[in-house]
């Protein structure tokens, strides 16, 4: 029998070099373990390498945070006289902004740009630009299409998306909680739009021949446009068995939506959002449980750290894929921080200080 899915899903496109690939490793580095890499000086100029983030949006807070870890590992390199200066710029999700951003970039003779993009086509020749000019281009997170860039490194949001239907289609974690019975009859998908992330992510609908979409939204990672679009689709369905869904901020909605309609807890997918992770940690002696893959927030510095190994002559892999294992309900509390806001993102290479000035209990003060 068919399984039954009410989706709100997502648009988008991601095509990845075929080239080969270099795995990063899976066991997250947190602020007390991360160490400054170690590159060859011998041909870094006077002062050091200028360096830039080309960011398509701060919208969210993951994307904040991305950007501190950038600027924090920047910082670090300023310090060894690897880095000289550094950029970061923000279009606010305007694609001829951020167009405009890397030809400024180049006009500025930054060395480096690490560039995030708000489209996977619009910035090719801004790219092919910065390669002409020798700058050192490091393609990340949402990734544009084009082989024509130093290095690129991205989550596989293909695998992330399946995690997430694998878990609950099989089972897996759901039967060893406790949950009894469970039967993947109906199911709610809740996703974003517009960015190369996300069809990856959602494919697992399209792919999954169990899978019957009954409905379509899109809840572009918010809230409030999740809460209200669950809010009516529990209305019209009363057997839902598990809600899969791709971001933090619109699995705390399917928490807070099936609890105020009395609704019983239902396995529910989510992403490392601090603000879901408490959210499930209350409820996990109650038997609520969850599978968390992480797009890690380190990404930014991560970039950086591809690049700065590029341009000192090392030894690197063109395209990079972070394989990172989900968060489950046995490494719930590894990434779980009760004493931070909703705002934080497991894991981190965030400074203690950092943490508490961005998330603490002073946070908002």
């Amino acid at each position: 029998m068919k399984k039954r899915v009410i989706s709100c899903l997502v648009t988008g496109c991601l095509a990845l070099s075929m080239m080969a690939t270099s795995v990063w490793a899976g066991d997250a580095e947190t602020a007390d373990t991360k160490e400054a890499k170690e590159f060859d000086m011998t041909n870094v100029p006077e002062g050091g390498y200028t360096v830039a983030l080309c960011n398509f949006s701060l919208g969210n807070t993951w994307r904040v945070q991305m950007e501190k870890t950038f600027e924090q590992q920047a910082e670090m390199y300023k310090e060894m006289g690897l880095i000289k200066e550094y950029y970061t710029t923000n279009s606010d999700g305007d694609t001829s902004q951020q167009v405009s951003d890397m030809q400024d970039l180049v006009t500025k003779g930054v060395d480096i740009i690490c560039l995030t993009a708000a489209s996977p086509t619009a910035l090719i020749p801004a790219v092919d630009d910065a390669m002409d000019a020798g700058v050192t281009v490091i393609s990340f997170d949402a990734g544009v299409d084009t082989d024509n860039v130093t290095a690129s490194l991205t989550v596989d949001n293909y695998d992330f998306g399946a995690k997430d239907a694998e878990w609950l289609l099989e089972g897996g974690d759901v039967l060893a909680s406790g949950i009894k019975n469970f039967v993947a009859k109906k199911y709610i998908i809740v996703g974003g739009a517009g960015h190369t992330t996300d069809t990856l992510r959602q494919v697992v609908h399209l792919e999954y021949p169990d899978i019957e979409t009954i409905s379509l939204n899109y809840c572009d990672y918010d809230y409030a446009t999740a809460k209200t679009a669950i809010e009516s689709l529990l209305s019209a369905h009363d057997d839902i068995d598990g809600i899969l869904s791709l971001g933090g901020a619109m699995s705390r909605a399917c928490i807070d939506a099936l609890e105020a309609a009395d609704r019983e807890l239902v396995p529910i997918t989510g992403e490392a959002n601090n603000g879901f992770l408490k959210m499930w940690k209350e409820r996990q002696a109650d038997g609520f449980t969850s599978c968390c893959p992480i797009s890690p927030s380190t990404s930014g510095a991560d970039a950086l750290d591809l690049g700065l190994t590029a341009i000192t002559g090392g030894d690197f892999e063109k395209v990079n894929v972070y394989d990172i294992a989900p968060v489950t309900d046995e490494t719930l509390d590894d990434f779980v921080r009760v004493d931070l806001d909703d705002n934080y993102w497991a894991p981190t290479i965030l400074n203690e200080d950092t943490l508490q000035e961005m998330y603490g209990s002073g946070a908002a003060e």
